[in-house]
């Protein structure tokens, strides 16, 4: 499980960190042999690449804010972004299991959402906290731990790499995910796997005369929506999966 603790009051939706990192907790596992929320797998069962059996690419069922800041409960527009998480070798509580080894880290992709009503001990809704007071949460798809048993951990989203990107391709959300500004809170974004024929930079093909509120996507890889900001907020690439419109 993964979340960012801020000093923020808990309901507040948090407005900038510092540019593409958090601080959290990442659950140490899940395993329910289901097709998830991103449309991975068939109707009997996982895809066997999600276990990180081919690619050393984990996947994990995102809290809310990682999965689709908007509510969507299928095809988020958190589904298939990639994420490295590092564990702090600490976990939230003394009875919640051991932490792991400082600095061991991992990649996982969102596949699955880890929905608030009934796990609020560690999913959190969106601008809010779980538990333990923190925003995001990373549940990891495997039959066994990897980091650590429910370590907190640093995470920062990176691109998918390699076999990752083919394998995202199999899943039925792949191009048919939502569209909004997912992760919330952070100044930087993980990415669903591009073509190669898409630009680095923030685009124009977003809707004619449409404009980004503050702190919202206005450019990067892949992303199709509005790329000016409204005044007076200027568009700021973060990197080149993720520009943001942010106070001049």
């Amino acid at each position: 499980m993964t979340g960012v603790k801020y000093s923020n009051p808990p309901g507040a939706i948090p407005k900038k960190l510092k540019p593409g990192n958090g601080v959290g907790i990442f659950s140490g596992r899940y395993y329910d042999g289901q097709e998830g929320a991103c449309g991975c797998g068939t109707s009997s069962g996982l895809f066997s690449w999600q276990l990180g059996i081919s690619n050393g690419v984990y996947t994990a069922a995102g809290s809310q804010a990682l999965y689709d800041t908007a509510g969507a409960s299928w095809c988020g527009a958190g589904c298939g972004k990639c994420y490295n998480l590092t564990s702090t070798g600490s976990s939230p509580c003394t009875t919640c299991g051991e932490g792991g080894v400082a600095g061991e880290s991992i990649i996982v992709m969102i596949t699955n959402l880890c929905p608030y009503n009934g796990n609020q001990q560690w999913c959190p809704p969106v601008g809010g906290t779980n538990q333990y007071g923190y925003s995001y949460h990373f549940d990891l798809m495997a039959q066994s731990p990897l980091i650590g048993d429910n370590p907190i951990v640093n995470f920062e989203p990176v691109a998918c790499p390699g076999q990752a990107v083919s394998d995202w391709d199999t899943c039925v959300c792949y191009g048919q995910t939502a569209t909004d500004t997912t992760p919330n809170g952070l100044t930087t974004g993980g990415t669903q796997p591009a073509s190669a024929t898409s630009s680095n930079k923030p685009t124009s093909t977003g809707s004619s005369g449409a404009t980004q509120t503050l702190y919202g996507q206005c450019g990067g890889i892949g992303w199709t929506g509005p790329t000016v900001c409204a005044s007076p907020a200027t568009c700021v690439e973060g990197n080149s999966y993720y520009s943001q419109c942010l106070d001049s």
